[in-house]
């Protein structure tokens, strides 16, 4: 009746950066590589803190379509440190932090519980100061 004792089955995540099976195709997949190689060229290219923040941001968004989770976090990140945002970017970003975090629970590794955990209490700052900044 209400099946209290019953056994659930267990769940079948996989690692944020496992290969899984994207719906992309193959011609979506390679438009966005296309798409990145010049944001690259760019962040070589330029010292202007908007410039580099906006093409990390977007390259970073970019990695995550392609289930890159490692470099979408990195360049992400990278934006983060040249310009504060709460956009799009933090979104991703706080949303690959939690995935990190519950993979690490989900495995039992508490030291990487903790690293995540902190990553996103420093987003959570960084959307107080931005909050803040508004008024």
């Amino acid at each position: 009746m209400f099946n209290f004792f019953k056994k659930k089955a267990p769940k079948t995540n996989l690692a944020p950066d496992s290969e899984v099976k994207s719906s992309l195709t193959a011609q979506q997949i390679e438009q966005i590589e296309l798409e990145i190689n010049p944001l690259l060229e760019q962040i070589e290219k330029t010292d202007d803190l908007l410039i580099l923040a906006s093409s990390c941001e977007q390259i970073g968004l970019l990695y995550h379509q392609l289930n890159h989770i490692d470099l979408a976090i990195e360049y992400l990140e990278k934006s983060q440190q040249h310009k504060k945002s709460i956009g799009e970017g933090y979104k991703t970003l706080m949303n690959l932090y939690n995935a990190k975090r519950a993979y690490a629970a989900q495995h039992g590794s508490l030291a990487d519980i903790d690293i995540w955990m902190n990553k996103m209490d420093a987003m959570r700052n960084i959307a107080k100061q931005m909050t803040i900044q508004r008024d």
